[in-house]
């Protein structure tokens, strides 16, 4: 009975043994580099975040690069120094990830902005006016500059639209002649980056644009006349209408104000009114920016790791070190066939 006790025990420990050997062994984890994690990979396209504001906010804008660079030097800098978790130098590495950040966070991204705001600009050819977003954003912004040199009420609504529509077509004009004659490189760089469309203001379009804004002139003097009234236009919030009674009572109290406050008052809500247009097309386009960023981000990281790096960096990359290690050599064998 013992006997048996004992060599049960004995085959239990060589069984467990064998099983211990047959089980898969653990394997490291997979390295998952935290610097190409969300949401610290989302400090790469801050950059691209104000790319989307610059025209609603040109200094945010600007500033918004500030993370973006500081993540881009941290990730390149790291994968010079290290391969995964061991300390390495490696100056091919390090370029490898900077082309990347170049392609990935900087380039596309900034192209997938601008193609959002471009079409949702191009989108505005379908409303009434058939005008593109940004067409109707100059020619107000043309406007309203032409506006703020001129005294309203030395000028009857007709003869204001005369002496404006002069300026608009010279304006017009001075545009057609800029490019007449365009260079493909210029022209693809300006429909990728550029703020103006200046191919969609043409002699088709002419009197699309100052149709536009005939309108736009005629209900600055319908809201003119009655708020110079102290009534409130349907086509004037109520906010700015309380803004105006703001306005006339800071103008009354200021010397250099005082003459006439009331229609400098009203004429400040009218060119605020249209700088309220301005910036309802511009967050119109900045939204479609931010649609196309955040349609494209992970397809781009894909497309550049995985075609541009794999394909096209790496092989080169490679190639040089090649021609590297063959020029060392070569160097060496002529320095000891002297010796």
């Amino acid at each position: 009975m013992i006997i048996n006790t004992i060599t049960n025990e004995i085959n239990t420990k060589t069984r467990n043994k064998i099983d211990t050997k047959n089980k898969p062994q653990k394997t490291d984890k997979e390295f998952k580099d935290p610097l190409l994690r969300w949401p610290i990979r989302g400090m790469a396209f801050s950059n691209d975040i104000g790319a989307a504001i610059m025209d609603i906010a040109p200094k945010t804008g600007m500033i918004f690069w500030i993370p973006a660079l500081m993540y881009f030097g941290a990730d390149i800098y790291d994968k010079y120094k290290n391969d995964q978790v061991s300390y390495d130098p490696n100056a091919k590495r390090g370029l490898k990830q900077a082309l990347f950040q170049t392609f990935a966070s900087i380039v596309f991204p900034i192209i997938a902005v601008h193609a959002g705001q471009k079409t949702v600009s191009l989108l505005g050819l379908l409303g009434k006016s058939g005008l593109s977003l940004q067409t109707r954003n100059e020619v107000i912004e043309h406007q309203l500059n032409f506006m703020a040199h001129k005294k309203l009420r030395e000028y009857d609504l007709n003869t204001y639209k005369e002496q404006y529509g002069k300026e608009l077509d010279n304006y017009l004009d001075e545009i057609t002649r800029e490019n007449k004659f365009k260079n493909p490189i210029k022209f693809s760089i300006n429909l990728l980056f550029g703020h103006k469309h200046p191919e969609h203001i043409c002699q088709k379009r002419r009197k699309k644009i100052h149709d536009y804004i005939n309108k736009r002139i005629d209900n600055i003097y319908i809201n003119r006349e009655k708020l110079l009234q102290n009534q409130k236009p349907t086509m004037v919030s109520k906010k700015m209408f309380t803004k105006l009674q703001t306005l006339k009572e800071f103008y009354k109290k200021d010397p250099s104000l005082a003459d006439n406050y009331n229609t400098k008052a009203v004429k400040y809500i009218l060119k605020d009114i249209e700088r309220n247009k301005i910036l309802k097309i511009k967050l119109l386009k900045t939204l479609g920016g931010f649609i196309s960023l955040g349609i494209f981000i992970k397809p781009i990281d894909k497309f550049v790791e995985n075609i541009i790096i794999e394909k096209f960096v790496e092989p080169k990359l490679d190639k040089f070190n090649t021609y590297q290690l063959n020029d060392i050599k070569n160097k060496l064998n002529f320095k000891s066939s002297n010796d």
